[in-house]
Parts: C-alpha cells; sequence; structure tokens
C-alpha cells in the first residue's frame, strides 16, 4: 500500500498531467455529446481529508447530483461527478426535448437514465485515456447517481475507503460552459493499492 502523505512534488505534478490528458479526452466527449464549446479549468492533484472534499463544490450544504462509479482492474478506485442543481437540470432540458422539470427530485426514470449516461460518457472517456497512457487495462462500473447534500454523499462513495485511511489523493477538475455557466466536477480516486501501480506505470514510482 501507498502512504499517500509521502508522494512528492515530482510524483504529485505526473499525477496532474494525468488528470490533464484524461480531462481534455473528457471535456472533448461532452462538448461532442451536447454539441457545445466545454472549457476545462487546470486539472490539481491533492492530498485531503475525506472531510475537505466537499469544500471544492461550496461546502457539505451544497445540493448537488452526484453520480459515481467504481474503477476496476488492476488500477481501481472511484470516479465521481459532482454536479451543481443547475447545472443538472440545464443539462436535462438541453438533452431531453420537452422536458420541463425544474428540481432534480421530479425526475422519472428517463432523466436518470439520461444523467447517468452523461456519468457513463465522462468516466469512459476519462479512463479510456489513462488507460492508453499507461497501457493498463481500466474498466468502469455502472454509473450510480443520488442528488443530496455533497458532504452526503461523498460520505456514501467513500465510506469504504475511510476505513483505510483518513487521508486520499484525489485528481479534481472542473468542466465549464461559460454561456449558461454549467459546471461539472469530476474527481478520480484511486484506492491506496493501486496507486504504486499507477506511479510506476508512468514512471515515478
Amino acid at each position: 500500500m501507498e502512504d499517500v502523505t509521502t508522494l512528492t512534488r515530482t510524483q504529485l505534478d505526473a499525477l496532474r498531467e494525468i488528470g490533464n490528458i484524461g480531462s481534455g479526452n473528457a471535456a472533448s466527449a461532452l462538448a461532442q455529446f451536447l454539441n457545445r464549446k466545454i472549457d476545462m479549468a487546470v486539472p490539481s492533484a491533492k492530498i485531503l481529508d475525506f472531510k475537505e472534499i466537499p469544500d471544492l463544490v461550496g461546502g457539505p450544504a451544497q445540493s448537488v447530483m452526484g453520480i459515481f462509479l467504481k474503477v476496476m482492474g488492476e488500477i481501481s478506485g472511484r470516479f465521481l461527478l459532482l454536479i451543481p442543481e443547475h447545472t443538472s437540470l440545464r443539462l436535462l432540458h438541453t438533452l431531453i426535448p420537452g422536458c420541463e422539470i425544474d428540481s432534480p427530485l421530479d425526475m422519472g426514470e428517463m432523466e436518470s437514465s439520461c444523467m447517468r449516461e452523461v456519468g457513463n460518457i465522462l468516466a469512459g472517456a476519462f479512463l479510456n485515456a489513462i488507460s492508453t497512457l499507461t497501457q493498463t487495462p481500466m474498466l468502469n462500473s455502472l454509473p450510480s447517481m443520488a442528488y443530496d447534500l455533497s458532504g452526503s454523499l461523498i460520505n456514501y462513495v467513500v465510506a469504504d475507503m475511510v476505513a483505510v485511511s483518513d487521508k486520499v489523493l484525489m485528481i479534481e477538475t472542473s468542466f465549464i460552459e461559460a454561456e449558461e455557466d454549467l459546471r461539472i466536477h469530476i474527481f478520480l480516486l484511486p484506492d491506496p493499492d493501486s496507486l504504486k501501480k499507477l506511479l510506476k506505470s508512468i514512471g515515478v514510482a
């Protein structure tokens, strides 16, 4: 197991570049899916307490749509999308003709399936880019989704990871569509047991 608190600056910079490559691929996929120009914030690679993650999207009391997938294979972990309410509604109105819901709580099966597909496309594009870079097969599970406070969502997604360590390596960025201020935050949380393999695959073990 790799202790994330011992990562060097060189290793974090290399992981940030992995985030840049994966996020760039995901942003391109999202732009094609929405037929809109999508800008990407500069990715970061940080070591955080789990409880600090919600602060990146406005705090633990911020209501968000959470779409999460397990990353499976030699490199495993969690892939998480946190989508503010405004963005989730605009995505639904864009992708589903005639959709008029005004709260994520009103979503039916069609709307839920649409949002899960957004998560599936972004996760697949992100992980395919990293898989190609590292020459390591990586798969994602089917996406799960929930609408809740960001603090509650994070606690649910990482509950089993907290049992291993109270800190996590997080590769994070956000996608921004300026015209309607649409924002999607994406997070890759590698399992500690997989981190050594990931570092070795990019030559900074």
